[in-house]
């Protein structure tokens, strides 16, 4: 009687087991039947993830191919891009920025740092092998950073500048980069790419822009440089003040003529005393 009860309480555990263990596994997620928002909620005093976190850490910048793309300023990159010039006072000097070619970045740093993480240089890597590339060579860039409208004007404006000089710093470094090729300089919040929402995301980035070459120099800039005469000789007046033309004259032949084209050497003029609006204005004899 007593080994019998004994086997029964057995076979009852076996059996309440048995049940736990299926619901269980019925209880167990499955991808091919769940679907979003279905899932068990959260525990009470569990922090979550702030909404847009997950896809700010899976973005994946541009490749170098793309960036180059984006910032060569001839027909191998985008020639149906528009010019977009701006002048920009970078540390007291004015740079011309074609911002028709320019690509915007994700680079993760430290809240409230312009300490670089380790998604940082990994995000950095597709540019430094850009500017490192053949199309690129030669030519400079503006590395400039991005905040959202958190804090103060001022603030930002500094850890920007302070973050795009991070930047910088690891091209050089990493990439053994020309300094000269890239200046840094700090927007702040002044150039939100999401006005419509100023504490997103979006508008923390570190921006990349072509550097234009100088506008073209005036023709007495140009003479200044050097005088490229006939058959490609070429007098440098790099070092003349304007006055020394006493000494130069016509090498061509001169027939005498009825009218009066009184001679063939040009007057000396000093270059202080030209006047360049007067140039532009003065007609054609």
């Amino acid at each position: 009687m007593m080994f019998a009860t004994r086997l029964a309480l057995r076979s009852a555990a076996s059996a309440a087991a048995l049940t736990l263990l299926v619901a269980a596994a019925f209880a167990q997620s499955n991808p091919l039947t769940d679907q979003p928002g279905h899932g068990p909620e959260p525990e009470a005093g569990v922090a979550m993830e702030p909404q847009g976190a997950a896809e700010e850490r899976a973005t994946v910048n541009p490749s170098a191919t793309e960036i180059i793309r984006s910032l060569a300023p001839f027909a191998d990159g985008n020639p149906n891009a528009p010019r977009q010039y701006r002048d920009v006072d970078a540390g007291g000097r004015t740079v011309r920025v074609d911002y028709g070619r320019a690509v915007d970045l994700t680079v993760f740093f430290l809240y409230d740092s312009f300490q670089l993480t380790p998604e940082a240089r990994i995000q950095l890597e597709p540019l430094g092998r850009a500017l490192q590339s053949e199309k690129l060579a030669g030519f400079r860039f503006l590395i400039a950073g991005h905040t959202d409208a958190a804090g103060s004007d001022a603030y930002n404006r500094g850890l920007s500048a302070r973050r795009a000089a991070a930047v910088k710093r690891y091209l050089v470094e990493a990439f053994d980069i020309e300094p000269s090729r890239l200046v840094a300089y700090g927007w702040g919040e002044s150039r939100l790419k999401d006005r419509g929402n100023p504490l997103s995301r979006v508008n923390r980035r570190v921006e990349v822009a072509l550097i234009a070459p100088p506008r073209r120099s005036s023709s007495l800039e140009r003479s200044r440089l050097g005088y490229e005469g006939p058959q490609g000789l070429r007098h440098d007046v790099s070092g003349d003040d304007g006055c020394g033309l006493e000494e130069m004259t016509d090498p061509r032949l001169r027939k005498p003529l009825d009218l009066d084209d009184f001679g063939a050497a040009p007057a000396a003029v000093c270059a202080e005393t030209l006047n360049m609006d007067d140039l532009e204005l003065a007609p054609r004899r």
